[in-house]
């Protein structure tokens, strides 16, 4: 029987040649030796999850391609270094019921002292589909552990350009037997480990079996909060329950998606040539990081939001990382023929921008996200709620967060990830349109007609696409902390939220976009941007913006700013080179060395890739400006500062550390610029900042004015609330917000100032947020603002952080403020 089961084994490996030579696989992880980092010296066992010669000769051609140990038949004898072994789960797992060869050769080398394996479980899939529950050539042609001999031929026929092979970090036997009390009980228990393994494994890569979306709006139309939300419409709206039922299903139309594993393989195709064409490069961190995550895990995607090539980049690269693409929460104004349609089948479900008390479509909104979590599925959204228009993070919108949040927690079959996702672009394509938008230009509506200029884009290069998956929250662990008795409160009232739920959810948002920042990759272009926006005249040597740039890179590697962020270019002289074709910064020749200069224009652009980055500098710009006009001063003072104004910070930049942590930050930061000559320590324990004429010196002015534009928002705040408390009218919040706004407008204008952004609206209501959160500010019983007496002296020190000529400025124009609107044509004064 076994030479006979020998023959065909060779007569099927010669004819499956032709077919191994032809097909096309993909890895993971990549740089696949150097991850394994097989010891030559010991035997290698690896461990395919079914019974199949396929995936076994496809398994011998990937490790003759990348110099790996070749896989043979394990037979009855032990594997040794230089012949490795290949084993079937099955085979394996039925060790456990009955003796067979196998068995007897699993024991004996657990039992032998001097028996060491590296066992490397490896996962083949033919094909990304999972499988359709009511499609019959899903059924017959989709991937499948079940799939017989026959079927399994048909399945390497169809899929052979699309296959996936994921090879684990290997398993050291020795170590993991000698644990166990006996050789039988060590296997039985390797056994169920790998067992599990290769089930959540599979689920990461292929995700749950897929339903029709006939079947899925069926399913939202019969689940109880939909029905309950059908007859409240019908008594409210004063129509039959068949109106109000297509009511229902009209809206389940406009929400579901409607998967097709075939079309996000399409579009990996067409999207693989035109990143191609619009980028110069994806660049992926994080990812090793988040394949063990997605093991045991049902994943939330909560990236940034910076361009719609987000929607599309994040499936792409965890398609071709070999993980399942998340079903995609996309706003409604993007389902325009033929986008929507393409889009629903890619994964994307549509979600309106308000649901304005719409208790129908809220209803069955909720059903649907609940019908998502329950199945398995992977699901992406974006916090902030649109595109940010000025490259900081947005406050984040909860509303969608805790619906997921809710469902989440009720269900108990699988752990939730929440995973923050940093996208950053060298330069985005809508650019233009933002800022005609931040100078007042409205919106335009995403139409097909945008759909064929787009087609300009394959024309030009956007420099590199940086996305950073960064450390996921534990989503039941996050509750158990913040969220007490939650489990026993959803248990009791099944159809109700947990007390401070809201609350809960707020917390979350903001930690995720805290832990969004924290997987911040300071790209050569943000760096670049940061120096030379922060130059006088934007304009400086080529060599001092290398110097500069560089400075940059050691305070974020002298004091990291998180786990999770990276710095893709470490040589200064290279990311300048990279960067300045790209910000676009004009060259000009010097016999004492050339220059490079921006442009009004392009300067006002480049202010979105520094403000991608600016958080990162928060703390070492804040100390930096204490020396904006003092030559030294005492550490402690530097130190309380910091703690003075880190909330603000926090708020505005979603800057990582607690509250609590922020002076010793702040002393790790100081300790930093000293290492790096950008501050020297007097004997007395005072700080001094370099000579005028020293090279630190100019670094440092240069690190100062990275926050500068951030700081006298916060001195304008601060003056105005004195400037209101010693008139001691009183002044409504609405009002003050846009008293804050004109002030900044106008002194934009006066100082030269093209930036739209200075003057946003949304910053002066962050630190006003603040100013009421630490008591400094309050709101009366006529929802009037009520300031402490302390604010007139934070006013006073805040000048300390202004320039001379912004000082002035400033102290002008509160002295002429208006106590009301200024109607008609200035008069000359009369002689």
């Amino acid at each position: 029987m076994s030479v006979l089961y020998t023959a065909f084994y060779w007569i099927a490996w010669w004819l499956f040649r032709p077919l191994n030579a032809a097909i096309h696989y993909r890895i993971m992880p990549e740089a696949l030796r150097e991850k394994l980092a097989l010891d030559p010296k010991r035997p290698v066992v690896y461990l395919l999850p079914t019974r199949s010669w396929g995936d076994l000769f496809v398994l011998d051609r990937i490790c003759r391609d990348l110099g790996l140990p070749a896989p043979r038949r394990t037979g009855t004898s032990f594997p040794s270094a230089d012949r490795p072994g290949a084993l079937y789960l099955p085979a394996f797992l039925e060790t456990r019921i009955r003796q067979t060869e196998l068995s007897g050769v699993i024991e004996a080398a657990a039992a032998d002292p001097n028996f060491d394996a590296q066992v490397v479980p490896v996962s083949v899939y033919w094909g990304r589909d999972p499988g359709q529950e009511t499609s019959l050539w899903k059924l017959l042609f989709a991937d499948s552990v079940q799939a017989g001999m026959v079927r399994k031929l048909f399945i390497m026929l169809v899929n052979s350009r699309n296959v996936y092979a994921n090879f684990a970090e290997p398993l050291q036997f020795r170590e993991f037997v000698s644990k166990e009390s006996s050789p039988e009980l060590a296997v039985n228990k390797l056994g169920r480990l790998l067992h599990l393994y290769f089930l959540r494994a599979r689920t990461a890569a292929l995700g749950p079996q897929l339903q029709t979306r006939r079947v899925v709006m069926d399913q939202l139309m019969a689940s109880h909060a939909v029905k309950a939300a059908i007859e409240q419409e019908a008594r409210d709206s004063k129509i039959t329950l068949d109106e109000a039922t297509r009511r229902a299903r009209k809206c389940a139309d406009e929400i579901a998606a409607n998967y097709s594993s075939a079309t996000v393989r399409f579009l990996e195709i067409v999207f693989r040539y035109v990143w191609n064409r619009v980028f110069r490069g994806v660049q992926v961190h994080g990812m090793e990081r988040l394949r063990e995550w997605a093991q045991n895990h049902e994943m939330v995607y909560l990236p940034s939001h910076r361009s719609h090539a987000d929607y599309l980049l994040v499936s792409y690269v965890l398609y071709q990382a070999g993980l399942v693409p998340p079903h995609i929460a996309a706003g409604v104004n993007l389902n325009f023929w033929p986008v929507g349609a393409l889009l629903r089948r890619a994964g994307a479900f549509y979600i309106r921008r308000s649901f304005s008390g719409d208790r129908l479509y809220t209803a069955v909104f909720r059903a649907y996200v609940d019908s998502l979590i329950a199945r398995g599925y992977s699901i992406s959204y974006y916090p902030e709620g649109t595109r940010s228009r000025t490259g900081r993070l947005l406050p984040p919108k909860t509303g969608m967060l805790g619906m997921v949040v809710e469902s989440a927690l009720r269900q108990t079959t699988r752990k939730v990830a929440l995973v923050p996702v940093y996208i950053g672009y060298d330069k985005v394509w809508e650019l233009g349109s933002y800022f005609k938008e931040l100078r007042g230009g409205a919106k335009k509506k995403e139409s097909a007609g945008d759909l064929l200029k787009a087609g300009k884009l394959l024309t030009k290069s956007f420099g590199k696409v940086q996305i950073n998956f960064g450390e996921p929250l534990l989503l039941q662990d996050y509750a158990d902390k913040h969220l007490p008795d939650w489990r026993e409160q959803l248990q009791n009232s099944p159809d109700k939220a947990p007390t401070s739920f809201k609350p809960f959810v707020q917390r979350l948002a903001l930690a995720n976009h805290r832990r969004i920042n924290a997987a911040a990759v300071a790209n050569p272009v943000g760096l670049t941007a940061l120096a030379l926006l922060a130059s006088p005249e934007r304009a400086v040597s080529q060599a001092e913006l290398i110097e500069q740039v560089g400075h940059l890179i050691w305070l974020l590697k002298g004091r990291p700013y998180s786990d999770t962020f990276a710095i893709p270019e470490a040589s200064p002289k290279a990311a300048v080179e990279w960067a300045i074709p790209i910000v676009r910064a004009v060259t000009v020749p010097h016999p004492w060395g050339d220059l490079y200069a921006l442009s009004d224009r392009d300067a006002v652009l480049l202010t979105y890739a520094r403000n991608n980055l600016q958080h990162l500098f928060a703390l070492p710009s804040l100390i930096a400006n204490f020396f904006r006009t003092r030559g030294a001063l005492p550490e402690e003072l530097v130190i309380t500062g910091c703690r003075a104004l880190y909330p603000f910070l926090r708020t505005e930049f979603f800057v990582r550390w607690e509250a609590a942590e922020a002076e010793d930050a702040a002393r790790e930061t100081v300790g930093v610029m000293l290492n790096l000559g950008l501050l020297a320590r007097r004997e007395d324990g005072w700080l001094v900042r370099p000579d005028v004429t020293a090279r630190e010196f100019s670094i440092l002015s240069m690190l100062g004015r990275v926050m500068g534009e951030t700081l006298e928002r916060y001195c304008m705040t601060t003056w105005l609330l004195a400037h209101q408390h010693r008139s001691q009218a009183s002044i409504a919040r609405g009002r003050f917000e846009e008293d804050c706004r004109l002030l900044a407008e106008r002194m934009a204008v006066l100082t030269g100032r093209d930036s739209p952004e200075f003057f946003d609206k949304t910053l002066f209501r962050g630190y006003l947020d603040t100013l009421i959160d630490v008591g400094l500010v309050s709101i009366g019983e006529d929802q009037k603002l009520v300031m402490d007496e302390r604010i007139l002296k934070i006013a006073e020190r805040s000048l300390e952080l202004l320039s001379d000529d912004s000082r002035q400025t400033l102290l002008q124009l509160i002295s002429r403020r208006p106590t009301a609107p200024v109607m008609g044509s200035v008069q000359p004064p009369s002689l």
